[in-house]
């Protein structure tokens, strides 16, 4: 595999779960994207299990092993769809470890209930050369040479820098109302009268990623709520998305986070419902502060949690 010119396969959904109603999968603009932009040499091509299984009638199992022999791919990344029997099988993955093929999976959420018992069970069969977590949930029963803990790459034609005084919208949350915590909060901000523009997720209102991104750009502050789907906490992909437009994240105090920023220097946290309140007042109020924090998060996010550390860190762990 030359280093700079490497043969990549992209194995992956096309819709957002494998649904063609809820639009494309966000893995265009944070994979195929970012990929072509730091390795504009390389040569990719993409196989999506969901329109495959749609269009063909078929298992991807009998067209993926073909298709590996046809392209003599160097690496073929792999980012599945949760449980879904869409998924390739054993016999795939023999098939592409037997052509010399380097693995590598990707994993943007991770819980006790997906990510990690396949994490061991790829390994365990020899499948994997390398995982990539895409969050700071170290809760593995154990740790692999083979993992690495990185974060959601952006695509920058999408998340760029507003100065604050471009921006139009003060307060914004951008994602998914269906966790409790974000409903809890979000209820408490609007009976408490406090304004916030809220824009559903892709599920539920087939919000466009080019919408979602014009408006986070142009939030003065952007609202996360770290709670993930089994109530654990992860550094979501949002955070990385409001850093990169140089807007202010505020989200509620959690550890993951803190693995990659520091509070009060990068981003500000929030303890409760009324601090929540505080924080929000309080920096409307400052707005030399307020960008002052948001520079030094947009700076950190710039000179090392970008698009080019994320491939350039997978390509020479792949060596």
């Amino acid at each position: 595999m030359e280093k700079n010119n490497p043969k990549v396969l992209f194995v992956t959904e096309k819709w957002c779960d494998a649904d063609p109603a809820k639009g494309l999968t966000n893995n265009y603009h944070n994979l195929f994207k970012t990929f072509s932009t730091v390795l504009p040499d390389a040569k990719f091509s993409i196989i999506h299990l969901d329109e495959y299984s749609a269009v063909k009638k078929k298992h991807i199992d009998g067209f993926l092993p073909i298709l590996v022999d046809r392209l003599e791919p160097d690496v073929v990344i792999f980012s599945l769809l949760g449980k879904s029997h869409l998924n390739p099988t054993e016999s795939s993955y023999e098939h592409i470890k037997s052509k010399g093929c380097k693995t590598v999976f990707m994993w943007p959420d991770m819980f006790e209930g997906w990510g990690i018992p396949q994490i061991e069970e790829f390994n365990d069969a020899g499948f994997a050369d390398l995982h990539v977590c895409w969050g700071s949930e170290r809760n593995l029963s154990q740790e692999y040479d083979n993992l690495i803990w990185l974060w959601a790459p952006q695509d920058e034609t999408m998340y760029y820098p507003v100065e604050d005084p471009e921006k139009t919208i003060n307060v914004s949350f951008l994602g998914s109302p269906r966790y409790a915590e974000r409903q809890r909060y979000l209820t408490h901000l609007l009976t408490s009268g406090t304004e916030v523009n809220i824009g559903g997720g892709q599920r539920e209102e087939g919000l466009p990623a080019i919408k979602y991104a014009e408006l986070m750009r142009n939030s003065r502050i952007n609202l996360n709520f770290p709670e993930g789907p089994e109530g654990n906490d992860q550094c979501k992909g949002r955070v990385w998305e409001i850093l990169a437009t140089k807007s202010l994240l505020l989200e509620r105090a959690n550890e993951a986070t803190k693995n990659f920023l520091v509070p009060g220097e990068h981003y500000v946290e929030f303890k409760d419902e009324n601090d929540l309140i505080d924080k929000i007042n309080y920096y409307l109020d400052n707005p030399e502060e307020r960008s002052y924090i948001a520079q030094n998060g947009y700076n950190i996010y710039k000179e090392k949690y970008n698009a080019r550390v994320f491939w350039n860190t997978i390509m020479e762990k792949l060596g």
